[in-house]
C-alpha cells in the first residue's frame, strides 16, 4: 500500500503539471467559467485492484488570450511543463485532428521515476474531455494509472473561480 502511495503523489505532480493546461483548446472553446471534473484511478501493483485515488471538481476562468495559446491541442507545452519541474521527456504519436488531438509523451522525472503516457483530447465550444493513461515506474515497480477530465461551460467567470494562467 506503501508503494501505491508513493506512485499517486508522482501521479499527482504530473497531473498537476498538466491540469492548467488540460481544458485549454484554441478558440475552439468559449471563454469564459468552465467547471472540470477530475478523476484519478491506480492499479494497486500488490492487488491488481483498480482504485479511485481522488475525484474533483475545479471551476476555471479561461480567458480568450489563453485559449489562444493553444496549450490543449499542443503537446509541446505540457512537455514544457515537466522540463520546468525537472524532467526530461519525449513527444511521439502526435495526431490533430479538428478538434481533437492525442500523443505519447515519455518522462524521467528528477528522482529517477519514469511516466509513460498516452493522451487523447477534444474539445467544442461548451464541452471538453481528456484521457491521460499512464504507467508510472518507480525502481522495479510499474502502477498503470488513468487521469479522465471531462468538462462544461458555465457561462461568466465568477470572482471565486481560478484564474487559468
Amino acid at each position: 500500500m506503501q508503494q501505491l502511495q508513493v506512485f499517486c503523489r508522482i501521479a499527482l505532480a504530473v497531473v498537476l503539471a498538466f491540469w492548467a493546461f488540460a481544458a485549454n483548446a484554441q478558440s475552439i472553446m468559449e471563454p469564459g467559467g468552465w467547471e472540470m471534473q477530475v478523476r484519478i484511478t491506480a492499479q494497486d501493483p500488490e492487488t491488481g485492484v483498480t482504485k479511485t485515488i481522488t475525484e474533483s471538481t475545479i471551476k476555471q476562468c479561461l480567458s480568450e488570450a489563453f485559449l489562444k495559446k493553444d496549450p490543449y491541442l499542443t503537446p509541446v507545452i505540457d512537455k514544457e511543463k515537466m522540463i520546468q519541474k525537472g524532467a526530461t521527456c519525449s513527444l511521439s504519436d502526435q495526431v490533430r485532428n479538428g478538434d481533437s488531438a492525442s500523443w505519447r509523451m515519455s518522462c524521467k522525472l528528477a528522482d529517477g521515476s519514469k511516466v509513460d503516457m498516452s493522451i487523447k483530447n477534444s474539445a467544442s465550444r461548451h464541452k471538453f474531455s481528456s484521457d491521460m493513461r499512464q504507467l508510472v515506474t518507480k525502481g522495479d515497480q510499474t502502477v498503470p494509472m488513468q487521469v479522465a477530465m471531462n468538462a462544461k461551460f458555465l457561462g461568466k467567470c465568477t470572482p471565486d473561480m481560478v484564474q487559468a494562467q
